[in-house]
Formats: structure tokens, C-alpha cells, sequence
């Protein structure tokens, strides 16, 4: 995105694939561990207990809005605002961000969009699925949208507990989800 917008390039893909081999491979329960009990992840769920792998890949094409609306390229979502950090020592732990982190990157992914948090209905989320993780996000969630939170709820997903975790293709594939949520709603 930042490449569009700054000229140095007039398109850019954006994905990563995650294959583990091989596939029969399995892991070994470890109570407090981030891997699931029983081998499902379920993100923001009062069962959550871990996460699973996954095997996949997403790349996506992207292109500043003005010259895709002028070649008439087909446009899925329009991507207003990024933000990316690392909150580092503050870290709740080694798999895990801090809320004053996560709450740092909310806000600066809305200043940059210019989107205001009660316009906002749908967030794909992280959604680690684990007991540590997840109150980490709906608390950071809940601060940076603050008073000004969605009236009538905002909902909440994560690709995570339909396909295992992704590792480096999770970004790529929690925007297509996304991206088909808004286009399907």
C-alpha cells in the first residue's frame, strides 16, 4: 500500500503461502500451550483453548483506486488505511502483543483512514484462539474504539477458526476474507 501511494510501483501483490509437510504431521497437546485440545480453533469463544495449523495460500493484487477505477479493473475492497508496529518488551508474552500495542496500532489505522470506530461493522481480527490472546484483543478492540464504539454492536471474525493458522500467509488471507464479507455482506 505504502509503495502505491508513495509512486514506486503502480501495482503490488501481497500474499504468502503456508504448507506444512508432511501432512500427516500432528502436535502434542501441552496444557497453557497456544495448540489446541481437541483440534479446533475457536477464536473469541468462551471454548477457546488454542489453535490449529493450516495449509494455504492468498495473494492479493493491488493498485491505487484511481487507476483501477479508470482501467475498470474489477474492484473487491478499497483498502483507506494501514498501520503496522511492534510493541516489543511490552508484550503480554512471547506469542502474545500487549492492548496498549494493539490499542496504538487501532488508532493509527483509523487516523490514517480517516474512519471514525462508529462507522465501522465488521472487523477480521487476529483471533488467536487462545485464552491469553483473545481478551488481549477485545480489550484493546474495546479501548481504542472507546465511546465512540459501533451503536448496536460491531462483529467480530477471524479466518483462523475456519482454516488453522496460516503463519505467513494468514495477513493475505484474513483480507480476502474480509474483502468477501463486505462484497457479500
Amino acid at each position: 500500500c505504502r509503495s502505491l501511494l508513495a509512486g514506486e510501483c503502480d501495482a503490488a501483490l501481497a500474499g504468502g503461502v503456508s504448507l506444512r509437510l508432511p501432512q500427516t504431521m500432528g502436535y502434542h497437546y501441552h496444557e497453557g500451550a497456544v495448540f489446541s485440545p481437541d483440534g479446533h480453533c475457536r477464536a473469541f469463544d468462551a471454548a477457546a483453548g488454542g489453535f490449529v495449523g493450516g495449509n494455504g495460500a492468498a495473494v492479493v493484487l493491488l493498485r491505487r483506486l484511481s487507476d483501477a477505477l479508470g482501467d475498470g479493473d474489477p474492484i473487491r475492497a478499497v483498502i483507506r488505511g494501514s498501520a503496522v508496529n511492534n510493541d516489543g518488551s511490552l508484550k503480554a508474552g512471547f506469542t502474545a502483543p500487549s492492548v496498549d500495542g494493539q490499542v496504538q496500532v487501532i488508532a493509527q489505522a483509523l487516523a490514517v483512514a480517516g474512519v471514525e470506530p462508529e462507522t465501522i461493522g465488521y472487523v477480521e481480527a487476529h483471533g488467536t484462539g487462545t485464552e491469553l490472546g483473545d481478551p488481549l484483543e477485545i480489550a484493546a478492540l474495546t479501548q481504542a474504539f472507546g465511546a465512540r464504539a459501533p451503536r448496536g454492536g460491531c462483529l467480530l471474525g477471524s479466518v483462523k477458526t475456519n482454516i488453522g493458522h496460516l503463519d505467513s500467509a494468514a495477513g493475505a488471507a484474513s483480507l480476502v476474507k474480509a474483502a468477501l464479507t463486505l462484497e457479500r455482506g
